[in-house]
């Protein structure tokens, strides 16, 4: 059997142990289910990916950045008038 390290802060350190414990399993048994199953699958198992937003957020976005630059840009002194701007 070998030892493996790893390095959690400490809050997640103590909401795994939590974890664990209402399952009835240690944290070295959790982590031996994940590589039996990496091992078993050839994957991690279960979906990582990075948020990226759709193409029409992305069209706002540069949108606001253009009229942050753009000093013609219509703007408000205050929440009620930009409303009643976006209302009509």
């Amino acid at each position: 059997m070998a030892n493996l390290t790893i390095t959690l802060n400490d809050q997640d350190k103590k909401d795994i142990s939590s974890f664990c414990d209402q399952i009835g399993m240690t944290v070295s048994g959790l982590y031996n289910v994940f590589t039996k199953q990496v091992l078993r699958e050839g994957r991690i198992p279960f979906e990582i990916k990075v948020d990226r937003p759709n193409r029409k957020t992305i069209r706002a976005l540069k949108e606001g950045d253009k009229l942050i630059n753009d000093p013609n840009a219509k703007s408000y002194t205050n929440v009620n008038d930009m409303m009643e701007a976006l209302l009509k």
